[in-house]
């Protein structure tokens, strides 16, 4: 069933050894989102633990590493976080899919999989979402609270230029920011600073991208080998499905990962002309209005899944009248 804010914060209130779960490849969103929850509910008199997520890289692994789960712990209440449907829960979480008692999301996609579902599609940031449940507690704004929340909002709307960024949004960050939160030395870390593996990889996608119907589709394709000899991690990809977008005249930018399983990632990002998420899901997947995301499995080659993709942003595109 679909609960109010009030209505999760309730159920929240009346629950203890509380489990909270992120999404696999986990990124500001779903980290901060678990993080601020965790510290939030603890300040509540709550017992609560996240679920260790093994795709944790070192940029977000301060938010969410110290409160993991400990050995032996026996959950009471299953929460998730910006998590979009039970596929992209951790494979080491599968056997908790149909256990979640409570899901906290805002992407559109989401089949409501928990026993309550608030999924805010409105959100441009699931944090937000975090943040009204922790304030309908009654739980104190601390310094604490405000970097995993700050996290979650401003890496979701691109340090807030992304036209999911809404007034609450920035009544979000605000909040946060009036706790004494250090911003600008937070998003220097979070936007500006680039590893030289990262800088690599930017160079390969510009050198090999391609162009698709007017060019007004870039594609970008991250082929393994690129990867291994580069020697890239996951926390060097972070957002740079964002690169092939930023070309003046581009509306759908694809950027196809192979990953070392074998297993193909797709991001999509457009502009307000066409939707990600209907794009994503004629490939299996879902998402946001401006950015989505599909996992081809294992068997399909990376040309073929491109072939795919090209496909469904084209069939997007003759139905928008474009």
């Amino acid at each position: 069933m679909t609960v109010t804010v009030q209505e999760a914060a309730e159920a929240l209130r009346g629950a203890d050894h509380i489990l909270i779960f992120t999404h696999r490849r986990p990124d500001g969103d779903t980290t901060g989102c678990a993080g601020a929850l965790c510290r939030g509910l603890r300040a509540a008199g709550k017992t609560a633990y996240l679920f260790p997520n093994p795709d944790l890289t070192p940029r977000y692994a301060p938010l969410n590493a110290p409160l993991v789960m400990p050995e032996g712990f026996a959950p009471g209440f299953l929460v998730s976080t910006d998590v979009a449907d039970t596929n992209m829960l951790p494979d080491s979480a599968a056997g908790f899919a149909d256990k979640i008692d409570l899901v906290i999301d805002h992407h559109r996609s989401n089949p409501m999989f928990g026993a309550r579902n608030l999924v805010r599609p409105e959100a441009g940031a699931c944090a937000e979402v975090i943040y009204d449940i922790l304030m309908a507690l009654g739980v104190p704004m601390t310094r604490e609270l405000a970097e995993p929340l700050y996290v979650g909002v401003s890496t979701d709307t691109g340090c807030f230029k992304f036209s999911n960024t809404t007034v609450h949004t920035h009544e979000v960050a605000a909040a946060c920011l009036a706790t004494g939160l250090d911003c600008g030395e937070l998003n220097r870390t979070l936007f500006e600073v680039k590893s030289w593996r990262r800088l690599q990889m930017e160079q390969i996608i510009i050198e090999t991208m391609e162009f698709y119907h007017d060019r007004k589709i870039a594609v970008a394709l991250l082929r393994r080998a690129d990867l291994d000899r580069v020697g890239a991690t996951e926390d060097d990809l972070d957002s740079i499905s964002a690169l092939p977008r930023m070309v003046e005249g581009v509306q759908a930018g694809l950027t196809l990962t192979e990953n070392k399983n074998g297993t193909v990632r797709c991001s999509v990002r457009t502009t307000k002309e066409v939707d990600a998420s209907a794009i994503c899901r004629r490939c299996g997947g879902g998402g946001h209005l401006r950015a989505g995301g599909a996992t081809f499995p294992a068997g399909v080659s990376l040309d073929e899944a491109k072939r795919r993709v090209l496909a469904a942003a084209e069939d997007a595109y003759n139905e928008s009248g474009l």
